[in-house]
């Protein structure tokens, strides 16, 4: 999912598909990112929201080496603070660079 932000912040209406209200639409589509990325807009990836407890540890294990470190070895409780740590960590980052 990713955020799409145009150059006009009072744009309201429909461009490539996208809705935009007050300069701002959202597409879940690869095809068009790349399009508005191409045509000089604004993209900003949004982060989805997992619900770890929810997870099966064959989940958590798999999400963790997406995530880039190897779960397995971590009792289901530890994983899930683990990736909950990576998800503060990531946001810190975030803050301080935008």
């Amino acid at each position: 999912m990713a955020r799409i932000y145009s150059k006009n912040k009072q744009y309201n209406g429909i461009s490539a598909g996208v809705n935009f209200v007050n300069g701002v639409g959202v597409t879940d589509d690869p095809y068009l990112v790349s399009w508005f990325i191409e045509n000089g807009y604004t993209v900003e990836e949004i982060k989805e929201i997992k619900n770890y407890e929810d997870m099966t540890y064959k989940e958590l294990t798999d999400y963790a080496k997406e995530r880039g470190f190897n779960g397995i070895g971590y009792k289901k409780e530890q994983l899930i603070q683990a990736l909950y740590d990576l998800d503060k960590k990531e946001d810190k980052i975030r803050k301080t660079e935008g």
